[in-house]
């Protein structure tokens, strides 16, 4: 099994620079293909190789290729992963970064990093500095687990990319005041006002769609709802983070875009996991109706 995951990924990465190398050529650009294609081709399937470890789709090449396939239609600002210049490689990476954040804070580990501290602290700075649409729901969501595991959370081996992005949303923010981006409406009627055109603008979108139709369809059923609550306490920091990136639409204080792309980068995820969950069912179910199938012959 293990050869063939590896040669999922591979496979990822062998489409992923085919795709980009059959696109279009600009008129000018500053790097060369054979540099680019590459490197992003690499970086688009690690991550991939992420958000099939954070929601545990990684088990199966099929659940490979379909992670791959989700990422490419519904990832926030896919777009630009295949620009093929500095901007695919920096999206990219810190794309990357995010996930492998999130992902990490999920093993909370009792290590000690030592000199990986500064690092981390270092990568958290700039990826919430350069994520307008999620830093403020992912810093919410790591202030909130820091305050429900207050006893041991400097001991764990997470605290520094936490500081790091405290540091980076506030720096964010604080570059916003300042530039006068920052158009944050006053009173309850701006606030209705803005979250309206904020729910228009998500309405839009086909992952906040896919989303709202799964977590509708698991409430109707116990084990749906089991399900969502087994998924809450697996995902409990991807989860407060959907949720605060729901918070902030009234006053989406970094813009409406980015506020949309925060709460569409969280239901990414949110929908992917559900989405396994589901399949996961129907798999089983199916075997059980073949497997009964296959004893009612055996009787006859």
């Amino acid at each position: 099994m293990r050869w063939k995951i590896a040669f999922s990924y591979l496979a990822v990465f062998v489409l992923v620079a085919l795709m980009m190398a059959l696109l279009p050529t600009h008129e000018w650009m500053a790097w060369e293909p054979a540099v680019v294609i590459p490197i992003c081709a690499l970086l688009f399937t690690l991550l991939v190789y992420l958000s099939a470890t954070l929601a545990d789709t990684g088990h199966l090449p099929l659940g490979i290729m379909g992670t791959a396939l989700f990422l490419m239609l519904f990832f926030p600002g896919a777009e630009n992963f295949f620009a093929r210049d500095e901007v695919a490689m920096m999206e990219l990476s810190s794309q990357c970064i995010v996930t492998f954040f999130i992902g990490q804070y999920n093993r909370v580990s009792r290590k000690d990093y030592r000199h990986g501290y500064f690092l981390m602290l270092l990568m958290g700075i700039f990826c919430s500095y350069t994520h307008d649409g999620i830093t403020l729901p992912l810093c919410a969501g790591f202030l909130w687990m820091a305050v429900l595991h207050r006893d041991s959370f400097f001991r764990t081996a997470c605290w520094p990319m936490v500081v790091g992005f405290v540091i980076g949303t506030s720096l964010s923010i604080w570059q916003h005041l300042s530039t006068g981006q920052n158009d944050i409406p006053s009173g309850i009627e701006g606030m209705l006002t803005r979250t309206g055109e904020i729910l228009i603008l998500l309405w839009d979108t086909k992952v906040f769609i896919l989303s709202a139709a799964l977590t509708s369809y698991l409430s109707v059923s116990r084990w749906g709802r089991q399900l969502l609550v087994k998924t809450f306490r697996e995902q409990t920091l991807l989860c407060c983070c959907a949720m605060f990136s729901y918070l902030v639409l009234p006053f989406a204080p970094l813009g409406l875009e980015n506020a949309v792309t925060g709460v569409c980068f969280f239901s990414m995820y949110w929908a992917l996991i559900l989405s396994k969950a589901v399949y996961e069912k129907l798999r089983l179910a199916r075997g059980h109706r073949q497997h009964g199938a296959s004893d009612g012959g055996l009787m006859t």
